[in-house]
């Protein structure tokens, strides 16, 4: 059996499928640390249409052409000697594939393709006829175009190839067709690869705008207020069973944000003490206290607690009515379920029930 070289498109396609099957994976996870970008739902899609397409041409084009005894095999077609009845060989040009690959990324690129003569973009092709098909082969180098026509010609020694195409838009390609068509798809190609690269790049950057904060230090300086108004004998705090104690938790800002939305691994827990029920005198009189084992001076409305280098914040409008909120600023997960406990715990020294 003799094997003659037909394209190494066979074996680039394959190398396709293996990268976005592995896209396919990245992005996946991908949509799991951002669920509420579409981005990354967008490029799963879109690697999965890659490797189908990619799996598709691979099984389509055959690196070799498998001369045997009886039949040349391409791939998975399989053509008998005795089946042939025209041998055909001449000249295309690849022209129209740089072109459409070219212009849509460059215009200097498609300008330069534009300028070039048509023939020297030219492939060497061959053409078998058999009743039921037409099938072409392509080749860049002369030697393989050479090798392939001295096989067939070997097997059916009869049969003259003639010069000249006839329908070229006839023949099914057993090679890669450098077409329009096969130039936008390269084209689609290249985008895919920008897009799945830059989208898969930023997957690394897990930067948030502010912290992460330790979460050892964020609960030992709430714990240092809660402490002080506990310990404290002149501290006096009324008991405020009406008041609702509103815990939330919020994802914090991502460094590259607008792409990967915000980060479900660095949180920021926000406790509020919000009522109109409670008496003004009873709630300025609340809110001083706070103020003062805060380390807040008299009147402040907003600052951060400068204790053990943390990032909590506290926020006390000067309104007619109780208004704290307090945020740890940025922490880990991990320390989410150890802060509520330490925000509930400052709530109910301030008199607020859990």
């Amino acid at each position: 059996m003799k094997r003659v070289w037909l394209s190494s498109g066979a074996g680039r396609a394959w190398i396709v499928v293996v990268v976005a099957s592995a896209l396919t994976g990245w992005h996946g996870w991908g949509v799991t640390v951002t669920p509420e970008r579409p981005f990354f739902w967008i490029m799963a899609i879109a690697d999965l249409v890659v490797a189908a397409v990619a799996a598709r041409l691979a099984v389509r084009w055959p690196g070799y052409a498998m001369f045997g005894d009886d039949a040349v095999v391409l791939g998975r077609e399989r053509v008998r000697y005795d089946s042939i009845t025209a041998v055909r060989t001449g000249r295309v040009s690849a022209k129209g594939f740089w072109l459409a690959f070219w212009l849509p990324l460059s215009l200097l690129g498609g300008v330069v393709v534009a300028l070039r003569r048509a023939d020297a973009f030219e492939r060497q092709v061959v053409e078998l006829d058999t009743p039921d098909d037409r099938l072409r082969m392509r080749w860049k180098d002369v030697d393989s175009h050479g090798a392939f026509l001295d096989a067939v010609r070997t097997a059916r020694p009869d049969l003259e190839p003639a010069s000249g195409l006839d329908g070229p838009d006839y023949a099914r390609d057993c090679t890669p067709r450098l077409s329009v068509g096969g130039g936008f798809l390269a084209v689609g190609l290249v985008v895919w690869l920008f897009f799945a690269g830059v989208l898969g790049i930023q997957l690394l950057d897990r930067s948030t705008v502010d912290g992460p904060y330790s979460v050892d230090a964020t609960s030992y300086a709430i714990r240092s207020v809660t402490e002080r108004l506990t310990g404290n004998p002149d501290s006096h705090n009324p008991d405020l069973p009406g008041v609702p104690v509103d815990l939330s938790v919020e994802p914090c800002a991502r460094t590259n944000g607008a792409l990967l939305g915000r980060s479900p691994d660095v949180v920021d827990l926000r406790l509020r003490l919000l009522s109109r029920d409670v008496p003004e005198p009873v709630a300025d009189a609340l809110e001083d206290e706070l103020r003062k084992h805060a380390g807040m001076a008299p009147g402040d409305y907003r600052d951060r607690l400068d204790i053990a280098d943390s990032a909590v914040r506290i926020n006390i409008p000067e309104v007619a009515t109780l208004y704290i909120d307090i945020r740890t600023g940025c922490v880990g997960d991990e320390g989410e379920a150890r802060l509520r406990e330490d925000l509930l715990a400052l709530a109910a020294a301030l008199g607020v029930e859990r």
